[in-house]
Formats: C-alpha cells, structure tokens, sequence
C-alpha cells in the first residue's frame, strides 16, 4: 500500500446539479491524485434538461477517464451491482465512497458480490426526514450504515441529531462542507453590480434580499413572500431576488401575483454562474423547513460578503452566530423572519456583518480546510484501519 496511489472510487446517485453531487464533484478535482487513483461511479443518468449536469465541471483528466454510469432502471438493480463489484475487483479499490442512503445500498451490495473488502465510507448530507416516506426509508437503509467502517457527516448538529436517533457506524467523524472562497469573491464594481440590478428592475437604492436555491416545496419561498408583503404593508421598501429555477416555478409566481409583489420579487431561472446575483444583493436568505444540514450556498453567500437570514434546522447555528454575522430564526416564523430582514435594513449593521460573514467561511470553512480532512481520513483508513479511531479526535 505505501508504494501504490490509494484507489479511491466514489459512487452518488447522479451527477444532476444538487449539493450532494457537487460536494463529490469537487473532492474529485481537489484530492491530490499523488496519492489517491480517483474513479467516479454515477447510478442513473440525470434529466438534463430538467435538472441539469455537473459533468462539465468535473474535471475528467484527473480521474483518468474512470467515469461510467451504472444505468440503474429498477430499485435494486443487481445488473448495476455485479457491474461496480467487477470495478473494486479490477481496480481492486482501497475505499468505496458512497453518497447518501441509496448509493450505500449499492457500494454494500457490490462490496458483498466482489468477495474482497474495501473499506465503505458513507458521506451524509441529511438531517431530518421531511415526509412520512422517507421516514419509512431510512428504517430500510439504516441496517447498512452498522457495515460502514467510516460515516461523515458534514456538521455536529447532524452527528449529535443521528446519534441521539441511534444511528451507527463502525467510526464516525464531522467534516464540515467546505468553498473556494477565492472564487466567491466580491469583485464586482458598483456599476456592474447597477447593470444587473436594472435588468431585474431594481434601482441602486433598493434593500435587496436574495434567495438562491431550487424551487421545490421544502425550501419554503412563500416564507419570504410572506414576510416581504407584511414589511411592505408596514410602508417598509424592500425588494426580493430568487436566484434559480425549479418545479415549484409556477407556484411561486402565481403566489407572487396574488399577493401584489410582482414588482418587487424577480427571479433570475437558472444561472450558470450565480455569484454576480448574490452580490448584486444586500442580504441573503434561506428559509428552508428542513432538507438544509449544512448549506453551500449559505457559505458561498457569506464568502460574497453577505449576511445570511436562515431557518434555524441543521448545522444553521454552526455558520451563522446570531447577531453578529447574520440572523437565525425558528423555522416557519414569518414576524421573526421579517424582523430579520428589517434589522438588516441598516446599511452600516449589514456591511459590518457581511465582513463578519466571510470572514468566518474563511477561517472555518475553506475549500483547502476541507479536503485536508478528506485526504487525512482517507490515508488514515486505507493505511492504518485498526487506529482509525484516532480520526474521531483528528476531523472537526
């Protein structure tokens, strides 16, 4: 082992546009292939035209062209399965990294067909379950997280929350979700930033509240809606930008219109490159009811040098300190979440906690911070598995 690259191959449900996914993708690019032989196992093919890819960001040089996707066309499709275990045979994989519950499944299944033992290392984005079905599943998959020999979770309110739920693993450890905040950096002049305003209808002056995430149902964009219209009814001048795209798109315009804000609520669709939005904004928010267990893009928000507004669920209070870089507030609280919003109406408070802001993504969650502890754990496991424990005290 010490004179070959550790073989690394990490499996995720698809490579469509979602945290998770991108979480894998950049590992890939950022791990150094010095050490590690990086392969990359998709299960189904994404809808690109309705969800997007992330395949052009991944940069496929790196991995030696070790791309492939399983195609899976059932629940449990053993086809796909004796496919990834003829892979760890081959490439005779150190560690299989899995991504969330149903790639569990399979990097358990193929470890089991290919009849030789990877070390399986699961990385978990989810805290609470938001509906009675999957609630049912997790009772399914949680038999498979006691095979683990590794289970990451990205903040300590999602460890404490599993545990506390009884859910184990060989070993566990916290890895926060980490950015380049070099790339998310204000650079934008003032003039770019009023071209972009503009174009959305907005003037220089507006107090500008930005929302940037997919449009499904538990991000809870009618939580802002709502908080804007009572702030406006309260003779407060407020604007709102959604920044993104999604299956709720419909709803949310027409709950616009209703609610008579369809000039002063916008929204971008979908954007390649979003950081020109977020800092064209003074706030950001996140009002999710849950799915949120440590948000990317809260951090890259805050790396823009923003305040961020969130609903208080997940690893929110490890990103956000209450008062001094931004505002938490209970899930669901409109009068708190438009009291938020109205405190950071005051320019100086919200320049000096966007300061705070980035500064603290910097110190706590880089990119580099990040994929340090990736590469500590997985040295750790492929080379020195019986003081693996050790890794508990190490990675935060």
């Amino acid at each position: 082992m010490e004179n070959r690259r550790i073989n690394l191959l990490f499996i995720v449900n698809s490579v469509g546009i979602g945290g998770a996914e991108r979480h894998v993708i950049t590992l890939l690019n950022k791990l150094d292939t010095a050490r590690f032989r990086l392969s990359l196992a998709y299960l189904k093919k994404e809808d690109i035209l309705n969800e997007g890819t992330l395949l052009p960001e991944l940069d496929q040089d790196r991995l030696e062209g070790r791309v492939f996707c399983c195609n899976v066309s059932s629940k449990v499709d053993l086809r796909a399965a004796r496919q990834l275990a003829k892979y760890i045979c081959d490439d005779m994989a150190d560690i299989v990294v899995c991504t969330n519950t149903y790639s569990l499944l399979y990097g358990w299944l193929a470890r089991i067909m290919a009849g030789r033992h990877p070390r399986l290392v699961e990385i978990f984005h989810t805290t609470e379950m938001g509906t009675k079905k999957s609630k049912l599943q997790m009772l399914f998959y949680r038999p498979f997280f006691r095979v683990c020999d590794m289970l990451v979770y990205v903040c300590e309110a999602q460890k404490k929350y599993w545990r506390s739920r009884m859910l184990r693993a060989k070993h566990d450890a916290v890895i926060h979700n980490g950015i380049d905040v070099e790339h998310y950096v204000d650079h934008y002049t003032s003039e770019e930033k009023n071209l972009l305003r503009q174009s959305y209808g907005f003037s220089e002056l507006d107090y500008v509240v930005g929302l940037c995430a997919s449009m499904r149902p538990e991000k809870a964009h009618g939580d802002l809606l709502k908080a804007i219209a009572n702030l406006r009814v309260a003779g407060l001048d407020i604007k709102c930008l959604f920044i993104g795209d999604g299956s709720e798109r419909l709803r949310i315009e027409e709950a616009i219109k209703t609610m008579g804000l369809a000039q002063h609520v916008k929204i971008t669709g979908f954007l390649a490159d979003a950081r020109p939005a977020m800092a064209t904004c003074n706030v950001m928010a996140l009002v999710s009811h849950h799915v949120e267990t440590f948000s990317l893009a809260a951090l890259e928000a805050m790396a823009l040098g923003k305040p961020m507004i969130m609903s208080e669920i997940g690893g929110a209070a490890e990103q956000v300190i209450h008062g001094e870089n931004g505002y938490l507030y209970k899930r669901g609280d409109i009068e708190a979440l438009a009291d938020a919003l109205h405190q950071l109406m005051e320019s100086k408070k919200c320049c000096q906690m966007g300061d705070r802001a980035r500064s603290m993504v910097t110190q706590r969650f880089s990119l580099a911070t990040m994929v340090n502890s990736f590469d500590q754990l997985f040295v750790k496991l492929a080379r020195s598995p019986d003081q693996v424990m050790e890794v508990d005290n190490v990675i935060r």
